[in-house]
């Protein structure tokens, strides 16, 4: 699960709107990289600096993608990602992009957020379904091969 708040830099070559293609970008960085590097750091015992010496993680295949809606400049987007399959820092993502409505707590919400609410996709009514992502594959490979 991961936070984001658009920002002009996101936003101020396409009016305002953090599009769909930016959302997939958000997607992948929040599940396929940040996850698979998490995970090479923890088996290799390295820290993520020593990992990037060696590593570089980027996006293989997109499964589908269905965009919903549209993010804008200051909105909140919440990214609820599942991970289908790992292996050999291969790993393929599913999951959903929401938008919290403005005011809404967050830090409140999910301070008692249970694993069995996310797995089940449960939350709040005062989110919107902003773009739904399967099958999105990132692969960590040896800087050397690139």
């Amino acid at each position: 699960m991961a936070i984001y708040t658009a920002r002009e830099k996101d936003t101020h070559d396409h009016f305002g709107v953090f599009r769909g293609v930016d959302q997939i970008e958000a997607f992948g960085q929040a599940s396929v990289v940040a996850g698979n590097a998490f995970i090479s750091c923890v088996k290799k015992g390295i820290s993520f600096s020593e990992l990037y010496e060696n590593y570089n993680f980027v996006f293989l295949t997109m499964g589908s993608a269905i965009c919903k809606s549209f993010i804008k400049l200051g909105d909140t987007a919440i990214i609820h990602a599942h991970f289908d399959d790992y292996k050999f820092r291969q790993m393929i993502s599913s999951g959903k992009v929401y938008k919290a409505s403005k005011g809404f707590d967050l830090e409140k919400y999910y301070q008692d957020y249970t694993e069995e609410q996310f797995k089940n996709n449960i939350v709040p009514a005062e989110y919107m379904e902003v773009s739904e992502f399967n099958g999105l594959t990132g692969r960590g490979i040896k800087n050397n091969l690139i």
